[in-house]
């Protein structure tokens, strides 16, 4: 079964590869193709869909920021739409947390379903940008799974600092980056910060907290 799950990784992996596309703007942009993705759909939900509960509407993007994340093929997470203050959110469940060691905890990433003026929808973003704030949130849940419950709860707290909170929400992007999903995070920085759906207030706090798509670019070079 590893085997057979290392097999479809390395084969998914080289779709992905061979299913990038670029785009001239003011800057050379990769894609990941939406449409070939989706025609994997079955593959990468047997190699990747284990212990998620992923809601169909974004089903495909999930399954391919998860191909990035091997160490959490075995992780509990469940995706849900919520009516929350910020696009999207990673937390363990509060029982789990309490009662299960970290290898079985289980988590959970909500994303906006809200018509709030204060923020865009999740489920109005591009299928690159989705892949992108998706593997943000997944980053969170890599933290989250290194820390007893005491550095959970301490990294929680520690959100109380806006300067600790810009340093740490910084530190994921750059994770992102790293992981070779910088321009699918370069198109949500994009969506929020340069479209004309979230207020002035929104996209100000989204430039002092996380990093800008100019700087995501500096990184990709």
């Amino acid at each position: 079964m590893l085997f057979k799950s290392i097999l479809n990784l390395f084969f998914f992996f080289s779709v992905i590869g061979s299913s990038l596309s670029f785009s001239q703007s003011n800057h050379q942009i990769k894609k990941i193709d939406s449409a070939q993705c989706a025609e994997r759909r079955t593959n990468l939900n047997s190699t990747f869909g284990a212990n998620k509960d992923i809601p169909s509407e974004i089903q495909i993007a999930t399954l391919v920021a998860l191909s990035y994340f091997p160490e959490l093929i075995s992780t509990n997470i469940c995706f849900k739409k919520a009516e929350i203050k910020t696009s999207l959110n990673a937390q363990p469940k509060i029982l789990s947390l309490l009662f299960r060691k970290k290898s079985k905890r289980k988590y959970i990433i909500r994303y906006a379903d809200n018509d709030d003026s204060t923020k865009v929808l999740f489920k109005d973003a591009s299928f690159n940008a989705r892949v992108g704030v998706l593997a943000h949130e997944l980053n969170h849940i890599m933290d989250f799974s290194s820390k007893n419950i005491f550095g959970v709860i301490g990294r929680g707290l520690s959100y109380a600092s806006k300067k600790k909170k810009e340093k740490f929400e910084k530190k994921i992007d750059q994770m992102t980056i790293e992981l070779g999903l910088g321009w699918q995070l370069y198109a949500w920085a994009v969506y929020i910060l340069e479209g004309d759906t979230a207020t002035e207030e929104y996209k100000e706090f989204k430039r002092e907290i996380y990093l800008e798509p100019e700087e995501i670019i500096s990184a990709l070079k």
